[in-house]
């Protein structure tokens, strides 16, 4: 096989999302703190800039990641928006529970919105409450939105940034975006987020029946929501990200029946993908895991990137996956993490990483990604090994 010149980064992962040939096939690994003081991987990889000049020195593919003003879905704060406020409270334990408990109340000028979680032992956020959080769901006492008259108060969370926010955010951009053409990288844009920003306002229990007993309350959240990452994803797209990264964890069959997904969530992202298709960028996807009766709906809604295949804890056949998905849309995974990582030894490594590639690189369209990311208390040294298994047979592909 003929392979075209050497590549830098952005050239090869936007031609692999494209179905274009690559001088090799991208590999990707994405890093995340399980906390402690434990942490294996040997450079800074919270400084993005020095996470990708290490991971580039290793030969491999990143991104830059540029965020809206205010932060990312999960780490937006609404307080920093003109005229929205917060106060935490500590109240004792309730009945049924063994943990204090901390009741946080957003005021703007819409209204006051008030969330309670148990802070348990683990708590990660001291006396403090995220809008938008994983650890409050599996803590969650009292959800912030809670029915219709709710959503108005919530606009005010997300309402839009003052015009000096907005300014100082694009010389922010500008620069990150000087920053990936010097590296020769992606730039993303986001990560935006519909059913996972639900899931963490709604809490679990609302969503799961809502979809079926309240459709019109969980549509009108979802509206609330659309708009909010409308106004930030054209600020993105006008910044020139090369793409557009939606959170789906919380959108997957796990969460959402199929009919529910077709009526409330895909026109919604149909609208998103339009309009990041309109500028030129592409929309990347991520779900990891029970996403396979969706698979028509990724391929008529237009999705150009599908990350988290994970043939491990989603017990995806990649050959399956090859050939009902990877002609039209690029797959990124191939390979599982967590699994892998902590509990194979370097044969069973090596045989995972050679299959992928022999599986899933033909025809471009694949970006080897180890789902769902590299956690900082993993043997480094599997890591190295999974990226010298990478060299050899992406080499032979």
């Amino acid at each position: 096989m003929n392979h075209p010149a050497v590549m830098t980064s952005r050239q090869r992962l936007l031609a692999a999302m494209d179905h274009q040939s690559v001088d090799h096939t991208p590999l990707l690994l994405r890093f995340w703190s399980l906390g402690g003081p434990e942490d294996n991987i040997p450079f800074n990889w919270r400084d993005e800039v020095q996470r990708v000049q290490a991971t580039l020195a290793l030969g491999l593919d990143d991104t830059l990641l540029l965020q809206p003003p205010l932060g990312y879905t999960e780490e937006y704060h609404p307080e920093g928006l003109p005229g929205v406020s917060s106060r935490v409270e500590r109240l004792p334990p309730g009945a049924a529970e063994g943990q204090p408990r901390l009741r946080k109340v957003f005021r703007s000028p819409a209204g006051e919105l008030a969330t309670t979680v148990r802070q348990t032992n683990d708590w990660p956020h001291g006396e403090d409450v995220h809008l938008f959080d994983d650890y409050n769901l599996s803590r969650l006492v009292e959800p912030l939105v809670k029915s219709q008259a709710d959503l108005p108060r919530l606009r005010g969370l997300l309402a839009n940034p003052a015009p000096e926010q907005v300014d100082e955010w694009r010389l922010h951009a500008a620069q990150l975006k000087a920053e990936a053409g010097r590296l020769g990288v992606v730039l993303d844009g986001g990560w935006c987020a519909l059913g996972d920003a639900a899931m963490w306002l709604c809490g679990m229990e609302r969503i799961l029946y809502g979809q079926m007993d309240d459709p019109d309350f969980i549509a009108g959240l979802l509206d609330v929501l659309l708009e909010w990452e409308l106004g930030r994803i054209d600020l993105l797209l006008a910044a020139g990200v090369d793409e557009v990264v939606h959170m789906a964890w919380y959108e997957s069959t796990d969460f959402w029946t199929p009919r529910a997904y077709r009526r409330l969530l895909r026109p919604r992202l149909e609208q998103i993908i339009r309009r990041v298709h309109a500028r030129g960028a592409r929309f990347r996807y991520i779900m990891t895991k029970s996403w396979k009766p969706y698979r028509e709906d990724f391929l008529e809604m237009g999705i150009d990137c599908l990350t988290g295949v994970d043939p491990v804890q989603d017990q995806l056949d990649l050959q399956e996956v090859k050939r009902q998905v990877g002609g039209q849309v690029c797959l990124m995974g191939g390979l599982n993490s967590a699994v892998m990582l902590d509990q194979w030894d370097e044969p069973r490594i090596r045989q995972a990483v050679q299959q992928a590639l022999e599986i899933m690189a033909p025809g471009s369209g694949f970006i080897l990604y180890p789902v769902d990311a590299i956690f900082n208390n993993q043997p480094w040294e599997k890591v190295l090994y999974t990226i010298q298994c990478w060299k050899e047979f992406s080499a032979a592909a």
